[in-house]
């Protein structure tokens, strides 16, 4: 089942200008890294067992790209972090949807679009969390 919030993606147009602004209030430095299979750069700090993750897009092309040019900086992402997203599918009753590898090779998996709640909802499978 869900176990707490993963972690948060804010999208935003000026990664550095961010990340200035979040290393100042939690006071640490972000992992920093690309991922150009999905056309951003990222940075991440940890807040608690959760994390913060910023990102911004390398092109005016992909989701996070589309997001940023029609509703502008802001939370586009909230994932929940589980043991096991395909016995959390089962115990929730929904129907298998496609997993993905994201940041750090997370096992990841939407369960709502960002039209449907103003943020994309998925799950995340990490290593043993």
């Amino acid at each position: 089942m869900i176990t707490h919030i993963h972690h948060i993606n804010f999208v935003v147009a000026d990664l550095d200008k961010s990340v200035r602004y979040f290393n100042g209030l939690l006071k640490q430095s972000p992992v920093i890294e690309e991922l150009p299979q999905r056309l951003v750069k990222t940075a991440r700090f940890n807040v608690g067992e959760s994390l913060l993750v910023l990102v911004q897009p390398l092109s005016n092309e992909g989701v996070v790209a589309e997001i940023l040019a029609q509703k502008g900086e802001g939370i586009f992402l909230l994932s929940f972090a589980t043991e096991s997203i395909d016995e959390t599918l089962q115990k929730l009753e929904i129907k298998y949807l496609e997993k993905r590898t994201g940041l750090q090779g997370w096992s990841i998996c939407d369960l709502a679009e960002y039209d449907q709640f103003g943020a994309i909802l998925q799950l995340t499978e990490s290593s043993k969390s």
